[in-house]
């Protein structure tokens, strides 16, 4: 039989190993949180592109114009978040 992960005091529901657990979810360095926010940014960027590739002969003006400007803003968000990441 294989077995878990030993427990300090045998029981993995006790109230300290869940406050450890807890705490240890929600201390995210910053690196974590600067990736989440750039894949959030790359997908908003690659949805803005798919639209304007299969949907731009459909969509007028103004819509594509909106379209445009959400593609770019998020090629620019991408590469403020990059540099962030590259410091």
């Amino acid at each position: 039989m294989i077995e878990g992960p030993k427990m300090p005091n045998g029981n993995p529901f006790s109230m300290s190993n869940m406050s450890i657990a807890m705490s240890d979810m929600t201390n995210l360095g910053r690196s974590v949180v600067v990736d989440l926010i750039m894949v959030q940014v790359i997908a908003m960027a690659l949805g803005a592109f798919l639209l304007i590739v299969f949907e731009g002969y459909s969509m007028s003006a103004s819509q594509l114009a909106w379209n445009m400007g959400a593609l770019f803003t998020a090629f620019t968000m991408t590469g403020v978040v990059y540099r962030r990441l590259s410091t």
